[in-house]
């Protein structure tokens, strides 16, 4: 699949479109320093983060849905 030759020319220009300034960088990487990884919280903490009812409302997975394995 190949894009227009219209689009190409109007591409997305990082440094012009969004900038960043040395404030943002240093914010970001003290968010990401003080962040705790999803990897590293307990059960608890998990469910927790999930409203009352959401999973009755949005199953993980299709209840008709068959195990499988990888080949």
């Amino acid at each position: 699949m190949s894009s227009p030759r219209a689009f190409d020319s109007n591409a997305l220009d990082l440094a012009r479109d969004v900038p960043t300034t040395a404030a943002d960088v240093e914010v970001l990487r003290r968010l990401r320093r003080e962040t705790p990884t999803w990897l590293s919280l307990s059960a608890a903490e998990l469910e927790a983060l999930v409203p009352e009812g959401a999973l009755r409302r949005k199953p993980v997975m299709r209840a008709d849905a068959r195990p499988f394995i990888l080949p």
